[in-house]
């Protein structure tokens, strides 16, 4: 990820789940930062999606057109 200020961290997940309900996905992935500003430190990203507008079955003849959702990234002391 990069910063504002131009500086950089890489953060290297090695845990994650999703979970389902309703049509909204909600995706929690947990690591560290293994570079850059907060080396060390724990990370967590949580993403949110809301249903898709589209149905499912549109990927086998059009496509899916995408989804939108919001994500949240911590970095923990």
């Amino acid at each position: 990820m990069e910063y504002d200020d131009g500086e950089q961290s890489l953060i290297v997940y090695d845990q994650g789940t999703t979970t389902r309900t309703l049509g909204f996905l909600d995706v929690m992935l947990s690591g560290r930062v293994t570079e850059g500003r907060g080396k060390g430190r724990s990370a967590r990203r949580t993403v949110f999606f809301a249903p898709p507008k589209q149905l499912p079955t549109e990927c086998l003849s059009s496509g899916i057109r995408g989804n939108s959702g919001d994500a949240q990234l911590e970095i923990l002391p």
